[in-house]
């Protein structure tokens, strides 16, 4: 079956959305201040967002977020959310993302459809009541998504990393997919230090200084991550996203992890999994961070020339945290001791 989400955008909250399945339109929304009466504003890490919607259960997921006061800041994005409980009579869906130039069109399960105008930075959404409620779907899907699509022009850095806070200083774990960064991120929490993100992290900058942001997210853990953490004995993995079977878990409810939503960067780890025994810190250049941030980003849109400079920033001031390369073939709880004791005796030598 093939599938396909059409909008059509007009004035300031004036907008059509229209749903094809298999080339027949089964259902149109429009979007204005009629269909979406209700008014909230929230902010999403480090964003401020107005949101425009008709459902009390909306009101009730944007309340959770931090507030903002709307008499003194601009939003740095508008989203509209439609709710519609015809939407939950349709077929369940995989997820699906399609873009073009500024335009990005994304199908969410369940039976959710969103597009994301980086351009005019706005989002409209239709959701149905099963989603609309849903603190999973929130915190997993939408909130992550909607950050990692229009952050870039919205004045934070979608990075996919992992971050961590220990003795009041940010610590970022970066590495290619697959290195083992939730692992590790769950080890060091389980050590006392303090989780933003075991994924992806949204880097701003404040009075110069780098500032990241956490979004309360589910940590995602393959499989074979119950050999490391027991608890995970007693949660039954389930498809992600992108389709692996995975444990998704509430870190601190599941773990006592404590978690932070705001965290100052000063120390990265470049995680590279090895087959020798041993954890080695091998300091990093410079050049070499602007490398892998900038390789591991996507490509924007060349309209979005203010995003582009922006993120180019980030990447400038990213690479003047103290930075290693850390390789290990330990298992996550011994390495991370080991960036425990590495980082405690930097401090002291530093001191």
């Amino acid at each position: 079956m093939s599938r396909a989400c059409h909008f059509f955008f007009g004035a300031v909250f004036r907008a059509r959305f229209g749903v094809t399945v298999d080339g027949i339109v089964t259902i149109t929304h429009a979007f204005d201040q009629k269909t979406l009466p209700f008014r909230t504003h929230c902010t999403i890490a480090g964003t401020q967002c107005l949101v425009s919607t008709n459902s009390y259960d909306v009101l009730t997921a944007t309340t959770q977020l931090q507030a903002f006061s709307a008499n003194h800041h601009l939003p740095s994005f508008e989203m509209q959310i439609l709710v519609d409980g015809a939407l939950d009579a349709l077929p369940e869906h995989s997820a699906y993302f399609r873009g073009r130039r500024h335009l990005v069109f994304a199908l969410l399960p369940p039976r959710s459809f969103v597009a994301y105008d980086l351009l005019r930075k706005r989002v409209h959404a239709a959701l149905p009541l099963a989603a609309a409620g849903d603190r999973t779907f929130w915190h997993s899907l939408l909130l992550p998504i909607t950050i990692g699509v229009l952050g870039t022009v919205v004045g934070v850095a979608p990075l996919h990393c992992a971050c961590l806070e220990h003795h009041g200083n940010g610590v970022l774990l970066a590495g290619v997919s697959g290195a083992g960064k939730s692992t590790l991120a769950t080890a060091l929490g389980r050590l006392g230090w303090a989780l933003l993100s075991d994924d992806w992290t949204y880097v701003s900058e404040r009075q110069s200084r780098l500032i990241a942001y956490g979004l309360s997210s589910p940590v995602k853990l393959l499989p074979d991550a119950v050999r490391f953490f027991t608890d995970l004995a007693t949660l039954t993995p389930r498809p992600s996203l992108n389709g692996e079977l995975a444990y998704e878990f509430d870190p601190h409810r599941s773990m006592q992890i404590a978690m932070k939503d705001i965290s100052y960067p000063r120390y990265i780890f470049f995680l590279e999994r090895t087959f020798a025994p041993g954890c080695y810190m091998v300091p990093c250049r410079h050049e070499y961070v602007r490398e892998f941030f900038r390789k591991n980003t996507e490509r924007l849109p060349d309209e979005l020339v203010g995003a582009t400079s922006f993120r180019e920033k980030i990447v400038e001031m990213l690479s003047a945290c103290r930075s290693w390369i850390l390789r290990t073939g330990e298992s996550p709880s011994r390495t991370a001791e080991a960036v425990a004791e590495f980082l405690q005796e930097d401090r002291h030598a530093r001191a």
